[in-house]
């Protein structure tokens, strides 16, 4: 034991002297000890050339040679002998070429080198000398003992602030990480709370933007016929009667009410037509506080109010005031001065013009007349005034709140000279939301000017259809205006208004084929795109009066009382008892199984896309969504459709029989929502469809 010590002892200085006397080479190359490449196979390597980390003892195990270390690397000389092994190695990686210390390029000499050794080799070879850029940093760990403890190039030391010298490091970091969390929570909350309220406020359905004039409901009343009110009680309609009525008007579903004629005649109503002034009620109607009234009410129900004014054959008087004042003028211009020698003796002085005057305003009027009154009957305007005749009506019912205006007439104006400014003139008298209304004739017979003029002035177009003439004729007047250039205007255009009964023709119960008929009538009407006008009494079918002691006044047959008793079995009568109205009661109307239906189709279309709006883009240009598809043997089907929604179907029968018609290659299957009480929601086949005479139903199609 005590041998082998000594061994030991005595092999120690040698393992050391081995260790530092090693090649820098073999340095490098057991900076990364897997990476030492092995010996070329068929040559033995020689153990005395060989530089080992340490020799083990001959005789000794493994596992018992001790492992070598340097004890006198912090003596001088050990440290001096560590530093000349850095320094050799920093001196040849100085001096060799950057390719030799690059692994990844290769002199051609070091090709010639490795080319005799196995792939294996060449490879460890190679990234072994990837590490030899480690040596020279270990001078980093040393410091050169001979230049007093410093570096050759010197160190440069370089001090981190400490964290309190940063001033976000003396914020209130927790108040921000709450102020962060609260104001992420409340956006998020806020984003909900906003996608719930999206939500529940979106429509159940596609309602049509429009304006109060399209599409709507209007309910054409004649004043002196509609309802005799308590105060005057003299069997003549008037405006406070109106005003009583509202709620039935309100609850059928109209939107606005018409009045025909309210201007004073020389003997209304009877002879309503010869009016002598455009601002004045007819006392029989009421007074202007009583017209007031009514116009605030109907505002209240949210609806509106228009009146006709009559242009013609009313305006032509103008022509008198008009021919008044250019004689005046002429007679003032044509005063000759005083000075003027060689007319001295024709000359006409001042006080004679006042004579003429009176002897020119005679010749117009009844002398005994007083002439406010003659100025009023006329419509005379002052000579200091611009305006026609009509625009001062206008402007004197605008001021009344009146929000519309039916100019009655006009197509007898259309090839006058002035007819355009005129049309001007009128539009920005009464300016929107207050609209102007023309019959569908005056567009029908005007030029290209005037037509233009007229799509820019007017809000709706009057289009009347008879339906007595049977179904055939109804689609010819019915594509005379869905097909006309009207529909084909991209930009703001007026609408039309449809009616089938009026103040100008006969009621539809008497003269239609089949007297119970006209709610089919008006059905149909409300089924065409625009707006839809009723005229009263006709959704009860009231017929012409049958007056044999009043042939003298067969003009007004068709303005008979309202038959108040016989809307639900009220027992309310048109005036008081005991009081007889201006003209007979007509007789029974003639029943029919959709008496309701009106009022629900009323509703229906101003609910319905399909049916509000009057045109749809097809084909890159506008074009009227409505189609007579079917028009034969008095039977009529009328379809109304719109992109991506249902398609409506409306067939009506105008015969007095039974007619069951296959339409199975128009359509296949829909269900009622408007018609016979019995039949409402009942799911209908095409193949062969049975109606009623005098029936009508709209059929919602599927999808």
């Amino acid at each position: 034991m005590d041998t082998k010590k000594s061994e030991t002892s005595q092999s120690s200085p040698r393992t050391e002297r081995h260790f530092i006397n090693r090649d820098p080479q073999d340095e490098e190359t057991s900076d990364c000890p897997l990476l030492t490449p092995s010996p070329p196979p068929g040559e033995t390597p020689d153990p005395l050339k060989t530089t080992t980390m340490f020799n083990p003892l001959e005789g000794t195990p493994l596992e018992m040679t001790p492992t070598p270390t340097l004890n006198n690397l912090n003596s001088e000389d050990g440290l001096k002998a560590f530093m000349s092994i850095v320094n050799s190695n920093n001196i040849k990686l100085t001096n060799d070429e950057p390719s030799s210390r690059d692994p990844m390029v290769e002199s051609s000499s070091s090709e010639d080198s490795t080319t005799k050794e196995p792939v294996c080799t060449q490879l460890l070879t190679q990234l072994n000398t990837a590490y030899q850029h480690l040596a020279p940093d270990a001078q980093a760990i040393f410091y050169n003992q001979d230049n007093g403890g410093k570096l050759d190039n010197g160190i440069q030391l370089v001090v981190p602030k400490p964290p309190k010298d940063y001033k976000f490091s003396k914020w209130n970091w927790p108040k921000i990480r709450q102020s962060c969390f609260i104001l992420t929570v409340s956006f998020f909350i806020a984003i909900t709370l906003t996608a719930i309220r999206g939500i529940l406020t979106l429509p159940t359905r596609c309602e049509a933007q429009t304006e109060w004039w399209q599409g709507k409901i209007f309910y054409e009343i004649f004043p002196a016929s509609f309802q005799d009110s308590l105060k005057g009680s003299d069997g003549i309609g008037d405006i406070r009667g109106i005003t009583m009525r509202i709620d039935y008007l309100k609850n059928m579903g109209v939107k606005a009410i018409r009045l025909n004629s309210i201007f004073s005649s020389t003997h209304y109503p009877e002879q309503y037509e010869n009016i002598n002034s455009l601002t004045r009620i007819s006392d029989n109607l009421g007074t202007i506080e009583d017209f007031d009234n009514l116009v605030d009410s109907l505002h209240k129900n949210n609806m509106t109010l228009i009146i006709d004014i009559p242009s013609y054959p009313f305006i032509e008087s103008f022509k008198i005031g008009i021919d008044m004042k250019r004689k005046k003028n002429f007679l003032l211009n044509n005063i000759i001065d005083d000075d003027d020698e060689n007319y001295i003796n024709k000359r006409i002085k001042r006080q004679n013009i006042n004579d003429k005057m009176n002897k020119l305003l005679s010749s117009l009027f009844d002398i005994n007349e007083p002439m406010t009154d003659k100025l009023i009957s006329s419509n005379y305007v002052d000579s200091d005034s611009h305006d026609n005749e009509l625009t001062s009506a206008l402007n004197y019912w605008v001021k009344k709140n009146v929000d519309g205006f039916y100019l009655k007439g006009l197509e007898e104006y259309v090839e006058d000279s002035e007819f355009v400014n005129y049309l001007n003139e009128w539009r920005h008298t009464v300016k929107r939301p207050k609209i102007l209304m023309c019959h569908w004739k005056t567009y029908q017979m005007a030029n290209d000017l005037v037509k233009s003029s007229i799509v820019k002035t007017m809000d709706l177009l009057d289009a009347t259809i008879v339906v007595s003439n049977g179904t055939r004729d109804i689609k010819r007047q019915i594509d005379q205006v869905i097909k006309s250039s009207l529909f084909s205007i991209d930009t703001i255009r007026p609408w039309i208004h449809w009616s089938v009964g009026g103040i100008d023709m006969s009621r539809m119960t008497s003269t239609l084929q089949v007297k119970n008929a006209t709610s089919a009538a008006m059905i149909m009407e409300m089924m065409l795109p625009g707006t839809s006008n009723i005229f009263y009494g006709d959704e009860i079918g009231m017929v012409d009066c049958e007056c044999e002691d009043h042939r003298d006044l067969l003009h007004v047959h068709n303005l008979p009382p309202m038959s108040w008793d016989l809307i639900n079995n009220s027992g309310e009568k048109f005036s008081s008892h005991g009081v007889m109205p201006w003209l007979p009661n007509t007789g029974q109307p003639v029943l029919t199984n959709i008496k309701d239906a009106v009022k629900k189709m009323a509703h229906l279309r101003q609910t319905i896309s399909t049916i509000v709006v009057d045109s749809a883009f097809k084909h890159g240009h506008s074009v009227a969504n409505c189609d007579v598809r079917f028009a034969d043997d008095e039977l009529i089907v009328i379809e109304r459709s719109y992109p991506r929604l249902n398609t409506y179907v409306m067939v009506a029968n105008f015969s007095n029989r039974t007619i069951a018609k296959d339409f199975s290659s128009l359509y296949y299957e829909g269900h009622i929502v408007v018609g016979p009480e019995i039949k409402i929601n009942q799911s209908v086949y095409f193949k062969e469809l049975a109606i009623l005479p005098g029936e009508a139903f709209v059929i919602k199609l599927k999808k």
